[in-house]
């Protein structure tokens, strides 16, 4: 089973646009067909953005970090790095190399340019997608 960290901005998009692709990522998750990984951080950052950016409220947020917390797992990373200018993607690594990610999934530049971290491949969620409409194929 391919292990792999969310970035933020695909978990915000794809609870906030449940029909975009970025939403079959969260089925994937959801269905345990991929392993996710989290991290305090990542939830709390998840939250945050919910809450500023696109109001959500209350019971809405809640359900959202429930679902975050199910069905990912969650590490707690003992190593901080910092390599990226844009701190929390820092994060997002930190998380990936805890959990031993194949993949880091994000729309974020700042961490596709790098394309790659200690052999943790970082790829958009359009090239995850044909990756996975590929593997099923086989």
């Amino acid at each position: 089973m391919l292990k792999v960290v969310l970035d933020t901005n695909v978990i915000v998009s794809g609870l906030n646009f449940p029909t975009s692709n970025l939403a079959k990522i969260l089925i994937l998750v959801a269905s345990g067909e991929i392993a996710n990984f989290t991290s305090r951080h990542i939830v709390n950052e998840t939250r945050r953005i919910l809450i500023d950016k696109f109001f959500w409220t209350g019971e809405k947020v809640e359900a959202a970090e429930v679902w975050l917390i199910t069905f990912s797992k969650s590490v707690n990373p003992k190593t901080r790095i910092s390599v990226i200018v844009d701190d929390p993607d820092n994060r997002i690594l930190e998380c990936a190399v805890e959990g031993q990610a194949d993949l880091i999934i994000s729309g974020d530049h700042h961490l596709t340019d790098l394309k790659n971290y200690q052999g943790i491949k970082i790829i958009a969620p359009s090239t995850f997608l044909a990756l996975i409409a590929k593997l099923n194929e086989e």
